[in-house]
C-alpha cells in the first residue's frame, strides 16, 4: 500500500509540474474532478445504511447538487440562471441524458448485476468518448490513445473485480443498463464542448441538476423521502453528496474542458476516479483489496501516462501535417 502512495505521489507530481501542451491547470482540474467523484462510492454506501433507495440517493445526489451550485454560483456571478434559447435545448439533453438516465441505468445495472460488473461496464466510457470525439469532433486516436484506452479498462476490470467476475446467470438486461450508463456518462463532456460556448459552466450544471431532479420526482415520493432524513449525521451525508461528488466536481471538470483539455483524454485520466475509489473502499469501508486489484490500480496509473505521450504525438503529428501542406504549398508556386 505504501509503495502505491509513494507511486500515486509520483505520478501526481508529474502531472501538475511536466508542462502537457502549455495546458497544466487544465489538466489539474481533471484529476482535481476525478478525486472528487471518487467519494460518490462511500457517501452511498453509508446513506444507503439507512434505508435510502437507490433513487432516493439519486435524486438527494441531483436536488443537492442544484443548491450546491446555485449558490456558488449567485457569488460568483449574480445573473448565472439567465439563459438562452440554444442553451435550453443544450441544459435539457443534459439533465435528461447525462443525469437522469445515467443515474437510472446505472442504478439498475447494480441492483441487476452487481456493483463490481455495474463498474466496470461504466469503466469502459473512456472508449466511448473516444469514439464520439472522433465522430463529433473529429479528433484523432492514434495507437497510442488506443492503447491507453485498453489499459483503462483493464485496470478497471482487475481494479474492481479483483479479475473475478461470476459468468453463470449473467443479466442481460443488467449488462445493456451498465453500457447504457456508459454512454450517458461518455455523453457529458460531448455535450459540453458546444454547451460552454453558449453558457458558463455554473449554468449548465445547475439546470441540468434541477431537470434531473423534477424528473426524478416522478419515480419517487419526494416528501416522503425527506421525511426520513431523521439525524444531523444523515443530513450531513446527504449533503455530502451533492455537495463534493456533485457540484464540485462538474464545476472543475468543466473548467477543464473549457482550458482546452483534450475529450478522449479527458475520460482517461478523470478515471483516476477509480483508483482512488479502490484505496477508499480498502481503508475506509473495509473491502477487499488482493494484489490482483493493486495491479488493477497500477494499469489505471500506467494508462494516464500513456495518455500524456497520446497528447504529445498527436501534437507532433499536428506540426507534421502543417509543416508538409506549407511545404506543398510553396512547391506548387
Amino acid at each position: 500500500f505504501c509503495t502505491l502512495i509513494l507511486f500515486l505521489g509520483k505520478y501526481y507530481k508529474f502531472i501538475i509540474e511536466e508542462e502537457i501542451m502549455k495546458n497544466k491547470i487544465g489538466y489539474f482540474y481533471i484529476l482535481l474532478a476525478g478525486i472528487f467523484w471518487s467519494t460518490l462510492g462511500f457517501l452511498v454506501s453509508k446513506i444507503s445504511d439507512y434505508n435510502f433507495s437507490s433513487e432516493e440517493i439519486a435524486f438527494f445526489r441531483m436536488i443537492g447538487g442544484f443548491i450546491a451550485i446555485s449558490i456558488y454560483g449567485k457569488l460568483t456571478m449574480p445573473t448565472m440562471f439567465k439563459i438562452t434559447k440554444k442553451g435550453i435545448l443544450y441544459v435539457l439533453g443534459i439533465g435528461i441524458v447525462c443525469q437522469l438516465v445515467f443515474n437510472i441505468s446505472y442504478m439498475s445495472s447494480i441492483s441487476m448485476v452487481g456493483a463490481s460488473m455495474a463498474a466496470v461496464l461504466l469503466y469502459v466510457s473512456p472508449v466511448f468518448v473516444a469514439i464520439f470525439s472522433k465522430i463529433v469532433y473529429k479528433e484523432k486516436i492514434n495507437k497510442i490513445k488506443i492503447l491507453s484506452l485498453v489499459f483503462c479498462v483493464i485496470g478497471a476490470y482487475l481494479a474492481v473485480t479483483g479479475g473475478k467476475i461470476q459468468l453463470e446467470g449473467i443479466n442481460t438486461v443488467g449488462i445493456f443498463a451498465g453500457i447504457m450508463a456508459a454512454i450517458t456518462y461518455a455523453m457529458l463532456p460531448i455535450f459540453n464542448k458546444n454547451a460552454l460556448k453558449e453558457m458558463d459552466n455554473i449554468t449548465m450544471s445547475a439546470y441540468a441538476f434541477l431537470i434531473a431532479a423534477i424528473i426524478m420526482c416522478f419515480r419517487i415520493n419526494p416528501v416522503e423521502t425527506i421525511s426520513k432524513i431523521d439525524s444531523v449525521k444523515v443530513f450531513g451525508y446527504i449533503a455530502a453528496i451533492g455537495i463534493i461528488p456533485t457540484a464540485m466536481s462538474y464545476i472543475v471538470y468543466s473548467k477543464g474542458i473549457l482550458k482546452g483539455v483534450e475529450l478522449s483524454i479527458a475520460g482517461v485520466v478523470a478515471s483516476i476516479e477509480l483508483v482512488l475509489s479502490v484505496i477508499i473502499g480498502w481503508t475506509l469501508l473495509g473491502e477487499d483489496f488482493s494484489v490482483v486489484k493493486l495491479f488493477g490500480v497500477l494499469f489505471m496509473v500506467v494508462s494516464t501516462f500513456i495518455a500524456v505521450k497520446a497528447i504529445e504525438d498527436v501534437k507532433e503529428e499536428i506540426e507534421e501535417d502543417k509543416y508538409q501542406t506549407e511545404t506543398i504549398s510553396e512547391c506548387s508556386k
